[in-house]
């Protein structure tokens, strides 16, 4: 027997979301990252990396503060709906929904490649529609049964990961040539450096998937800020570190779109390259994993707001999921994944990702005017102006990098606000008649 009044368990540690964002943050962006940027700003490669920390700290140092106000499972969402108007508050949820399922395909289509460089069938074809489909039912199922097991997993890949980023250092560190490192040509102009910048945003994007899962963190508004603000610090340190040995270690860090398996091949041959490829994988499988566990949580929240049919508010009795709200979020994700080609599925999630960061921005904006707002535990200075500012400068991102997705967003968007409105006008016709 299911039934929506089931509730969540809140089992997840301080530990445990620290996990999820490594798994979020230390992923696919970073692999590739080193030979597009290099490709762009050469030995300003560096500052570029930087620029994009610094510009993203105040974006996450807002969630933080906007995690510590809320309990509740939805993170931008539920964040949007406490301070926005409802039709602007469901935009944050159900884009901020197709954009994990379109980063998932993303991912997944990934995999493949990588999975191709060891068995080429793959990569086309049955074979590959195959590895797609068991792909999504294995990390369903794995969504479906829980979210200790989930959890359980997802530190699992979490610790792969990090094992696989200090072995890559650890190996390449010492065959780093100084030469490489100097910095000979000019600063890249305006527009390339911006360009550049993009890249790097995009490999920190995802940190919002603490947030979706607080419904089920046992102490939510005290972890979401540490593990926001750890994984900031983990992520930026891995991504410095695996720019420093492919740069200084490549020859010619743009004559790959694999820069760290290029590091493999050129110190210890075929077998270094297998090795670095394998690890590539593990960095994905545990980001597939976690966005198909947040995505089922965004549409159980607007569920369990009216904003989408109840029926996708329903929790397993037992596994104490949202097990339709799962069951549709793989489905749409790996459907994506079966049609998409990955340049497609990458750029239309981060633009719709981007836009609900914005309006989350002018969210804690407008939570920092109000005497009523929920109390934040941990406290940003000068809350409102750090909001506009981060809200100012993900807009200048969207416009310089998202302008082509502009009409394919506007339609979905359209086809969730058609959605919206038709939930609420059963509801109305539902309702009973006032005595």
């Amino acid at each position: 027997m299911h039934t929506a009044a089931a509730p969540l368990i809140r089992a997840l540690s301080r530990r445990d979301l620290i996990g999820i964002l490594v798994n979020t943050m230390i992923a696919s962006g970073m692999m590739a990252a080193p030979a597009k940027v290099f490709a762009l700003a050469q030995g300003w490669s560096f500052a570029v990396l930087g620029v994009s920390a610094l510009l993203i700290a105040p974006l996450i140092l807002s969630f933080a503060e906007l995690g510590s106000r809320f309990s509740g499972t939805g993170g931008p969402y539920l964040y949007a709906r406490a301070a926005l108007p409802g039709a602007m508050a469901f935009s944050v949820g159900w884009l901020l929904w197709i954009s994990q399922a379109f980063a998932t395909a993303t991912l997944a289509n990934l995999l493949v490649t990588y999975l191709a460089g060891f068995v080429p069938a793959l990569s086309s074809g049955l074979p590959r529609a195959a590895v797609l489909i068991a792909l999504g039912v294995t990390v369903t199922a794995i969504a479906l049964r829980g979210i200790r097991q989930s959890a359980m997993t997802s530190n699992v890949f979490a610790v792969l990961k990090l094992g696989f980023v200090v072995g890559f250092i650890v190996a390449g560190v010492a065959f780093i040539q100084p030469g490489h490192l100097e910095v000979r040509t000019p600063p890249p102009g305006p527009v390339t450096f911006a360009q550049a910048i993009l890249i790097y945003i995009y490999a920190y994007l995802g940190f919002e998937r603490t947030g979706v899962l607080a419904g089920e963190a046992r102490d939510p508004k005290a972890d979401v800020p540490v593990a926001l603000l750890v994984s900031l610090a983990v992520a930026t340190l891995a991504y410095a570190l695996v720019l420093l040995v492919c740069v200084g270690v490549l020859d010619d860090p743009t004559a790959t779109d694999r820069p760290l398996a290029e590091v493999g091949r050129q110190l210890f041959g075929e077998v270094g390259a297998a090795v670095i490829s394998a690890g590539a994988i593990l960095v994905i499988l545990g980001t597939v994993l976690v966005a198909t566990v947040a995505m089922g949580r965004l549409l159980l929240a607007l569920a369990e707001a009216g904003q989408v049919p109840a029926v996708l508010g329903t929790v397993h009795r037992r596994w104490r999921t949202p097990h339709p709200a799962l069951l549709i979020s793989g489905a749409l994700a790996f459907g994506f994944a079966l049609i998409s080609d990955l340049l497609t599925a990458l750029t239309f999630s981060t633009a719709t990702r981007v836009l609900c960061y914005i309006l989350c921005c002018l969210a804690l904006w407008r939570l920092s005017r109000r005497p009523d707002a929920p109390t934040p535990q941990f406290r940003l200075p000068a809350r409102g102006v750090v909001a506009l500012v981060s809200a100012a400068i993900f807009t200048v991102v969207l416009v310089v990098g998202a302008t082509k997705e502009v009409p394919a967003l506007a339609g979905v968007l359209a086809v969730g606000l058609g959605l919206f409105a038709l939930t609420r006008w059963r509801a109305r016709v539902r309702a009973p008649a006032p005595v």
